[in-house]
């Protein structure tokens, strides 16, 4: 018997009630609205006895996934699967700005299209273009991380400051009105981690205590428009929860008590399998965290979702499937959750480095042969079918129809015609008069 694959199955099956019954009522609370469509004719008179379709198109929430992998395959086959497959069920893509990608010799910038090939970092200008085609949200991830950096920089924080405003200037000037959302700081937990473990043989790039707060305030004055997320790990953000005690919850009240701009927060949720993860399989646990850090009333994005196939020599996609189930349910339903992000869509898009917990390599919701594994399916059931709005109703005599819906944009048709569009959204009109 796999003793880790029991231990999981046991933080899963805790609570389920409780969940059932708090998804079900925040659900219809916080995903969904009341609205009326009042029908008229072109002269304005009123429409009795229509038939009306509702058909949503998109999403409010976000569900996104990492889009590292796009045209990455020699295969050009494997390549429009991809594409595919992360257009079926995420409407969000987290664009990769690894500085080591984007400039990997002093000057020389690769954004643009064409550009040499570089592992898991397409040139940002197709990502860009690609997302825009298929109206994909963006988050450019990130703009500052101690690590993936390239090995040209200098160590003299003198001469790296003018760097990262270069760097940050160049981001903005090219994508500020393309790219919506930005991880200003990356794992900021993890400087304090290495300086504790070593300060001399601290290989990482490491400004000033107060980085974040340069790097924010640095930010704020180039993205005006644009969210800007603070992002730190799945032990920062769910393994070494403490309440409101918790070093990550800390930081950020210190930061904001402090005037820094925060406008989100990115809770990463890379797991192992086990070690340290029932704040995140166990419901109730997770709602807590969820809870806790929705005080602070900022958007919250689950950044870095990925849970393993394999959990040591077992392979079970059933786990998974469940273990993914169960996280998405929670934190959809959830006020102040307004994205997931799951990291890696397949199993062989994986980067290899052993320390990482991402890279775990049956962490994909495709295998290496790209069939879906029954996390996909899933999701592609919860995303396209049960959390979306699609029904037909009857006026009758009256000249209007009533019906909820998950918020995001709809076709409306009246008699069998399409007649418009409609943004059904949490803090928008409800009701609408539609001409037919």
């Amino acid at each position: 018997m796999n003793q880790v694959a029991e231990t999981m199955r046991r933080f899963l099956n805790e609570d389920q009630e409780y969940m059932e019954d708090r998804v079900q009522r925040d659900i219809e609370a916080n995903r969904k609205g009341f609205f009326k469509l009042n029908l008229v004719d072109k002269d304005g008179n009123p429409i009795k006895n229509a038939e009306v379709e509702v058909r949503q198109r998109t999403h409010d929430f976000s569900f996104g996934c990492n889009i590292f992998m796009l045209d990455e395959y020699d295969d050009a086959n494997r390549n429009e699967l991809y594409k595919q497959k992360f257009k079926q069920i995420f409407n969000m893509a987290t664009v990769p700005l690894y500085w080591e990608g984007t400039e990997p010799k002093p000057g020389h910038l690769r954004y643009d299209k064409g550009s040499e090939p570089f592992y898991r970092r397409p040139p940002t200008d197709a990502v860009v273009e690609f997302c825009l085609e298929n109206n994909l949200r963006m988050k450019g991830h990130p703009l500052f991380w101690h690590e993936f950096i390239p090995k040209w920089l200098p160590k003299n924080k003198k001469e790296l400051k003018p760097l990262l405003v270069k760097r940050f200037t160049e981001i903005s000037e090219r994508y500020a009105d393309k790219i919506e959302m930005f991880d200003v700081v990356n794992e900021p937990s993890r400087v304090w981690d290495c300086k504790m473990r070593d300060r001399e043989k601290c290989n990482s790039l490491v400004l000033e205590d107060d980085y974040c707060d340069w790097c924010f305030k640095l930010a704020d004055d180039l993205f005006k428009t644009n969210q800007l997320f603070l992002n730190d790990t799945v032990g920062a953000s769910f393994f070494q929860y403490r309440g409101k005690y918790s070093g990550y919850y800390l930081n950020i009240k210190d930061m904001l008590s402090r005037g820094i701009r925060i406008d989100a927060i990115g809770m990463q949720c890379l797991l192992g399998v086990c070690d340290g993860s029932e704040n995140v399989f166990n419901p109730k646990k997770l709602y807590h965290v969820l809870d806790t850090y929705g005080s602070f009333a900022k958007p919250i994005h689950i950044s870095e979702i990925g849970i393993p196939s394999q959990i040591s020599d077992e392979i079970d996609e059933d786990l998974q499937a469940k273990a993914v189930e169960n996280l998405y349910k929670v934190c959809f339903s959830h006020k102040n959750v307004e994205g997931l992000v799951w990291w890696n869509l397949p199993d062989d898009g994986v980067l290899t480095q052993k320390r990482a917990t991402e890279n775990l390599p049956s962490t994909g919701l495709l295998d290496a042969d790209y069939h879906e594994k029954k996390a996909y399916q899933v999701l592609n059931g919860l995303i396209n079918n049960k959390w979306r709005t699609n029904l037909t109703v009857s006026s009758q005599e009256k000249s209007y129809i009533t019906f909820r819906g998950f918020y995001g944009m709809y076709d409306i048709y009246v008699n069998g015609k399409k007649v418009g569009d409609l943004h059904l959204s949490k803090d928008g009109l409800d009701e609408f008069i539609v001409e037919a």
